[in-house]
């Protein structure tokens, strides 16, 4: 088993406040725009500025209904922000010597079947670029969020990866992939977990003392995860049903963190890999992974996005080159961005979807504003607490007219089933997305469930049909086809893919 050299361990002091800087605006404004939105779940912020979190802002609750608020110890699921930090701890591997970043597929995996991509044509830097030009839906849901697979398993999925024909290798399209097959190799090489790894080489020598790639690190640690919720439901205060587990966290997205803790990753890009005056990583490295590998031209909210590095976004903001990454599934919207022109960054952590990400918008406004001395923050609070009015309605209009128009499809058909209905239940399997069990549940309705994500089934418009909608995948609803044969069901279909009946 290959080990890493002991890297430097420390942690740094975070202030609340900077003699030269005022951020009360930000406070102003998420406070007001949470009264407008009208619901109190959680926000955590932390600016970074010269080596220093200047910064830190802690607003809304983790829990709703048990009163708990957010706090500087509350950690958040992170979603893709996972991406820079596994990316810089493959190039830690590269500056230890254990890889290269033009090393392909097919030397990563000498003893796999990968024929259906061009495995040695394929790099570590493709990988970590979202431009290696192949796709698996079946290996990303799986890590993501069925959770339908141990480690032979994800041998058996790597080998599923098929040629994109959309995108080329060397072109652009954002994806999990890439991430979830380097760690799969890195299971393999090490011997030991991807978690164990981003920990030992990102997490410890940074002092990241409430950060974790395992879920029951917080029962461990004692740590408190913020819950995650949305504006969708009936009642917007209850957790959302999809909740991450160990088997679901993965290299593309799989890390809770505090705002602080995420505010030393930034420190480390910000200076050359020096944090509180230490060299935590080699300078050569950082800098290494704020390298574009690849262009685009996309763009969300009011950042614009030009090319893509070791797990970094890049492009104008203000004027000025920033790198970031944001991360976003159901009950989740991050954000974590620096401009190292001008040694600044900013960290905004929530627990809930629907609207976070204009809530995120307006706050990297107004704190860059007041970063690079750029207008009036406080006007500017007050503007966006205006447009964050407007916003909740429209927000909150679409998402009733959505569940009012689903409720009314839903009401209007019958499910049309031509055997008894304990005929279609049981367990269906698929070599590569694992087991489906359907279950009739007293109400008379089917409960749905692949692996860690479940669904209660909806009727359609065709004959032995229904319609599965699984919320954490946000992939809308899929339709479920029953193949039967001699008055009895044989196999089913779902996601293209054929389920035989066990």
């Amino acid at each position: 088993m290959k080990v890493f050299p002991l890297l430097v361990s420390l942690s740094i002091w975070a202030s609340n406040s900077y003699a030269m800087d005022d951020f009360s605006a930000i406070d102003n404004y998420v406070n007001a725009a949470k009264k407008e939105i009208g619901l109190p779940s959680g926000t955590a912020i932390a600016v970074v500025k010269d080596g220093e979190i200047v910064y830190e802002g802690y607003f809304g609750y983790a829990n709703i209904k048990e009163n708990k608020k957010v706090t500087a110890e509350t950690a958040f699921y992170i979603a893709s922000i996972t991406k820079p930090m596994f990316a810089l701890s493959a190039l830690l591997m590269e500056h230890n010597g254990d890889i290269k970043d033009s090393t392909t597929m097919a030397e990563m995996f000498p003893k796999q079947d990968l024929l259906n991509i061009d495995a040695d044509k394929v790099q570590l830097k493709h990988l970590m670029s979202c431009s290696a030009g192949i796709e698996n839906d079946a290996l990303v849901n799986a890590l993501a969020f069925t959770g339908n697979h141990n480690l032979q398993q994800r041998q058996t999925l790597l080998s599923a990866s098929v040629k994109n024909e959309r995108n080329p290798l060397g072109q652009f399209e954002y994806t999990n992939l890439g991430f979830n097959i380097v760690s799969v190799w890195v299971d393999n090489f090490y011997s030991q977990d991807w978690q164990k790894i981003l920990s030992e080489t990102i997490y410890q020598p940074l002092g990241m003392n409430h950060t974790s790639s395992y879920m029951s690190d917080a029962a461990k640690k004692r740590i408190e995860v913020a819950r995650p919720y949305g504006l969708t439901g009936e009642d917007p205060t209850a957790i959302l049903p999809f909740e991450k587990s160990d088997i679901t966290m993965h290299a593309a997205g799989g890390t809770i963190a505090t705002a602080s803790d995420l505010g030393l990753f930034l420190i480390a890009q910000l200076n050359q890999g020096k944090v509180n005056g230490k060299q935590v990583f080699p300078a050569s490295v950082i800098k290494k992974s704020h390298q574009q590998l690849v262009s685009h031209d996309a763009s969300y909210l009011d950042f614009k996005r030009t090319g893509y590095a070791w797990g970094w976004q890049i492009g104008p903001y203000k004027g000025r080159k920033m790198l970031h990454h944001f991360g976003g599934v159901a009950g989740t919207h991050t954000h974590s961005s620096f401009i190292p022109e001008h040694n600044i960054g900013l960290v905004v952590l929530n627990n809930e979807s629907q609207i976070s990400q204009y809530l995120t918008n307006a706050i990297s406004d107004i704190a860059y504003s007041i970063l690079l001395d750029d207008g009036d923050a406080n006007k500017k609070a007050e503007k966006h607490i205006l447009s964050m009015r407007v916003r909740a309605s429209e927000v909150k209009t679409n998402i009733k007219k959505w569940n009012d128009v689903s409720a009314k499809k839903a009401s209007s058909r019958v499910m049309q089933l031509s055997l008894d209905k304990q005929k279609y239940v049981g367990v269906f399997h698929h070599p590569l997305w694992g087991q489906l069990n359907i279950k009739l549940l007293k109400s008379g309705n089917f409960e749905v469930r692949l692996g860690e994500i479940s669904t209660i089934a909806t009727a359609f418009t065709k004959l032995d049909t229904m319609r599965v909608e699984f919320s954490a995948m946000n992939e809308g609803g899929k339709v479920l086809t029953y193949k039967i044969k001699d008055g009895e069901v044989k196999e089913l279909s779902l996601f293209g893919e054929k389920f035989n009946k066990v």
